[in-house]
């Protein structure tokens, strides 16, 4: 057996990367050996490494051996970074570049602090540095990251790339687990399935299987089942799953990882265990994942308590209306009364809905209604500068191109919502617990595109003395993430809702507009194919698709139309007319190459100077998000940048710059052309839209209406008609959720309901009545001439339902009898009537 030798040395530089496998080649200089076998002032290392800075000292066990071709080399099996013994070294050693917003002040603030033994104290419990003053959370995890991955970890993560996983799902899974990531991948690899994202279930079944673990394992079973329920809920958009669908689909799964048949009862078994042991949830409609769970039952509760314990400043309709006057002169517009009840009755509840198609008015109402409240409160429009947590008026949207468009639509200061309510990458779902927004009013844009878990996270955050308005167009696109939240809240007919239903004359001469509102009624109009002042129509078969395209934006060209003003959309990203062959045509008309140009090809895509992108993933921490677009105004090769690795630099539209290495270019994708999901919360003057009849899966009615609702100006439709035809006579599959019934059950009552409608029937004339399950306030056909092109000429007011509604098909589980009043129907009883009566 060869002699194991331990040497001391500085890392000079990276030979060789095998980054599927942490393979590297080394040059390290050697500064001390306890071996005669280790005699040169340099020596080459081999073996697996972790993430290692250059010009750092580490100590390497190894031993020596002889390559055929590259002769001596040490092999190394385990290595460590060597800590520093001195204060100065220490401070020296924390300040360097390898943690990132660590400067010699925090550093030498940690060592006062902790001491010596700074390093070891961290890695126990990286808390002890909530005591360093000055060290912001995000630093904090940035230190003892940096350190657990060069402290004795690597035993760990070259395990983990025994077992086949990369280096970012490796760190991922140490993240989650710590220490106990061996012993607890070893005792259940399932729990990688629900515990760390990136992670299938057929991978961890692959490495159960080689670990050991039969097929017919109670925690293959129950992985199996929550494989299921995840695939069905992030597929299709349910917040359940039926029993009968979850078991046939939980069998196909297992089956498919392994040749062993499932037996039905076992199964069911360990369906029953699941949910014992709090793995999945069972609500009568179905199984849940236990975060869907907790966050439809969680938006229910914070509703409830918010309208039974809501201390929001209201006015009467008296009060109101004495500023309505003055609202019209500062706006330049001439409210009709559906308007003027319209705001009464969003600044009379606590909370309210407002949903409108395009031209129904909901920009000219959201407008008046923000002068209203400015007006009602008191304050100065220049009061209104923080878009996050602070000020008396707080505005979100989903998106940030959302929140840019909110903004600029009201001059007034708006953010993601996931910024204004601090959910960053430090944020877990359990732990999260946000300080309740300070502000009077809170209004939140594109609320069809926000899901089950967003909406609970924001209610988290909504203290009772905020006023909240949710606004969206109930038509479009559900939300990416499982449930429906917002026609949910409209349906369970608990929520003040304004529906804005007509539109405005001078809205009706734009074709687009009128497109849009015939789709939603199902139908096309007679002049689909027939060009108009706003709209043209181009018949091409799927083949000929990008031919058409290209012609159609060569010709926007030359007409002074950009990437930023010109957007194409399309259903899906494969085939000759997808995304992603669309994006790399568009890529040479927008933006060519050129000498000037640097470029990184990256898989089969390209990044050029230049290039509009869009973000594909969540990145809370920078601040950019899912849909976000960008342009690259930096790429640098790895011979160029600090980092050693390929790089471009993508400025967002809010003046954010964010640094991508090659190992995260795949959050970045060309935006030329995108999705129709992704451009929700978006409008640009000039959309080409192609449908063809290979979309079909894709193929339906609010898909179209989302598409061309996204046009503002001009809108060129390109394809096959009968693609057309088919998406309009196409709704899609309901989403399953259990938010609308639990919202009617808990919130349907007297309890909640008698102090909202009576604050909404105050004043001279009643709105709503107490009595009254729906109010239509109408007016004429014909708005007022003074009116907004963006108003709206009538309003649909539903009322809360204050008497609960038959249940067709629900059955009380323990968890809704927990939440029954149990004097319902008992008022004005005493014991005394229950006293038995003469015969």
């Amino acid at each position: 057996m060869a002699e194991q030798i331990h040497l001391i040395g500085e890392v000079e530089s990276v030979f060789f990367e095998n980054p599927q496998n942490l393979y590297k080649v080394l040059r390290v200089k050697v500064l001390e050996s306890d071996s005669d076998l280790v005699s040169e002032d340099y020596v080459t290392c081999t073996g697996q490494f972790a993430a290692l800075h250059l010009d750092t000292a580490y100590e390497f066990y190894g031993q020596v051996t002889v390559h055929p071709r590259y002769g001596e080399q040490f092999a190394v099996s385990r290595y460590q970074q060597v800590a520093p013994t001195s204060e100065a070294g220490l401070v020296e050693f924390l300040s360097s570049a390898r943690f990132t917003g660590i400067g010699k002040t925090l550093a030498q603030r940690i060592v006062d602090q902790l001491g010596l033994e700074a390093i070891d104290l961290i890695l126990q419990d990286p808390d002890c540095l909530k005591s360093v003053k000055g060290l912001t959370p995000d630093k904090r995890q940035v230190l003892a990251q940096t350190l657990r991955q060069h402290q004795g970890t690597e035993h760990i993560f070259l395990q983990l790339t025994e077992w086949g996983f990369g280096p970012k799902l490796a760190d991922k899974i140490y993240q989650t687990f710590k220490d106990q990531t061996l012993a607890t991948i070893e005792n259940n690899p399932y729990a990688l399935v629900a515990k760390v994202e990136g992670v299938g279930f057929n991978k961890a079944d692959a490495l159960a299987e080689q670990l050991g673990i039969e097929a017919d394992a109670v925690t293959r079973l129950v992985a199996g089942l929550y494989t299921a329920v995840s695939e069905v809920c992030l597929r299709s958009g349910d917040t359940y799953v039926q029993r009968p669908r979850l078991l046939a689909l939980a069998t196909k799964i297992l089956e498919r990882s392994r040749a062993y048949l499932i037996e039905e009862e076992r199964l069911a078994e360990a369906l029953d265990l699941a949910i014992l042991e709090g793995t999945l949830y069972s609500l009568d409609q179905g199984i849940m994942l236990p975060s869907l769970y907790h966050a439809e039952m969680g938006i229910v509760r914070r509703i409830s308590d918010f309208f039974q314990y809501e201390e929001v400043e209201t006015f009467s309709k008296t009060e109101i209306e004495d500023k309505l006057d003055q609202v019209a002169r500062e706006t330049g517009i001439d409210y009709d009364e559906t308007q003027r009840q319209a705001m009464i009755l969003a600044l009379q509840s606590p909370l309210s809905v407002i949903t409108g198609g395009p031209g129904t008015g909901k920009t000219t109402l959201i407008r008046g209604i923000l002068t209203l409240h400015r007006l009602l409160h008191g304050y100065h429009q220049g009061d209104v500068t923080n878009p996050y947590q602070t000020g008396p008026v707080l505005l979100a949207a989903p998106t940030g191109r959302a929140a840019k468009r909110m903004q600029e639509m009201t001059d007034i200061p708006a953010s993601t919502i996931h910024r204004l309510i601090g959910f960053n990458r430090e944020t877990t779902v359990e732990g999260f617990d946000p300080t309740p927004l300070e502000g009077q009013l809170l209004v939140v844009d594109e609320m069809s595109m926000v899901d089950t878990w967003l909406m609970n996270w924001l209610w988290m955050a909504i203290g009772y003395r905020i006023q909240v308005i949710l606004v969206g167009d109930k038509h479009q696109l559900p939300s990416v993430g499982p449930g429906k939240v917002f026609s949910d809240l409209i349906e369970s007919g608990v929520i003040p809702t304004i529906s804005l239903t007509k539109i405005y004359r001078q809205a009706q001469d734009s074709s687009i507009i009128q497109l849009a509102h015939q789709i939603r009624q199902g139908r096309l109009p007679q002049n689909l194919m027939e060009r108009q002042p706003d709209r043209s129509f181009i018949p091409c078969k799927t083949q000929q698709v990008a031919q058409v395209v290209e012609q159609v934006v060569g010709h926007a060209l030359t007409r002074g139309f950009d990437a930023n003003t010109l957007q194409v959309l399309a259903p899906m990203y494969k085939g000759p007319a997808g995304i992603t062959a669309l994006n790399q045509l568009l890529q040479g008309l927008f933006n060519p190459p050129s000498r000037k140009k640097p470029q990184l090809e990256y898989f089969d895509q390209i990044f050029r100077l230049g290039d509009k992108v869009l973000q594909l993933v969540n990145n809370a921490e920078e601040g950019v998000y899912n849909g976000d677009i960008g342009k690259i105004v930096g790429v640098f090769s790895a011979q160029a940048s600090n980092s050693g690795s390929e790089e471009v630099v993508v400025a967002f539209d809010d003046d954010k710059e964010l640094t991508y290495r090659r190992s995260d270019f795949d959050q970045l994708t060309l935006a030329y052309c995108c999705s129709v999901h992704k451009s929700q919360g978006s409008e640009y003057p000039l959309v080409i839209l192609p449908l063809v009849d290979a979309y079909y899966r894709m193929l339906r009615q609010d898909l179209l209406y989302t598409a061309v609702t996204r046009a503002q100006s001009s809108l060129v439709l390109v394809g096959d008609p009968n693609a057309y035809v088919q998406a309009v006579s196409q709704d899609r599959d309901p989403r399953r959720t259990n938010l609308k019934d639990l919202l009617e059950i808990k919130l349907a009552g007297l309890t909640q309901g008698e102090k909202v409608e009576q604050e909404l029937a105050s004043g001279e004339s009643q709105v709503l009545g107490l009595d009254a399950e729906k109010a239509e306030v109408s007016a004429t056909d014909q708005a007022s001439p003074q009116a907004s092109p963006e108003a709206s000429v009538s309003v649909a007011v539903q009322s809360r339902d204050l008497a609960p509604k038959q249940q067709e098909s629900f059955r009380l589980s323990q968890d809704l009898i927990d939440q029954i009043d149990p004097m319902i129907g008992m008022e004005g009883i005493s014991p005394y009537d229950f006293e038995s009566q003469p015969c």
